[in-house]
């Protein structure tokens, strides 16, 4: 398929922060193992949200506008804020657990 250039370059990028976020993601599960939420959809929602959610605040919070997403500290911060993702689904899974009973 023959794309323009900045069609390709909006590929490129998507599949770069869809990598990215499924190594986030996937990261952040074995940091913190539970089996929840399962499967790659899980994984991917988590790491890609948490991919674009944890640079944002920092590079708001450093008031940066260099601030790359994609680097090691970007990377660290991801998982740290996939961690803080996973540990309010398991918060929200025990209320509603014990709402139901």
């Amino acid at each position: 398929m023959d794309l323009s250039v900045s069609a390709q370059s909006w590929v490129n990028l998507f599949f770069l922060w869809l990598g990215f976020g499924t190594v986030v993601g996937i990261t952040a599960q074995v940091c913190l193992p539970s089996g929840e939420p399962k499967g790659i959809l899980g994984i991917l929602v988590i790491g890609v949200s948490a991919s674009c959610f944890g640079p944002l605040a920092i590079s708001l919070f450093l008031k940066s506008e260099q601030f790359n997403p994609i680097s090691p500290i970007g990377f660290i911060i991801s998982v740290l804020v996939a961690l803080v993702f996973l540990l309010l689904y398991r918060f929200a899974l025990i209320l509603l657990k014990k709402k139901s009973l």
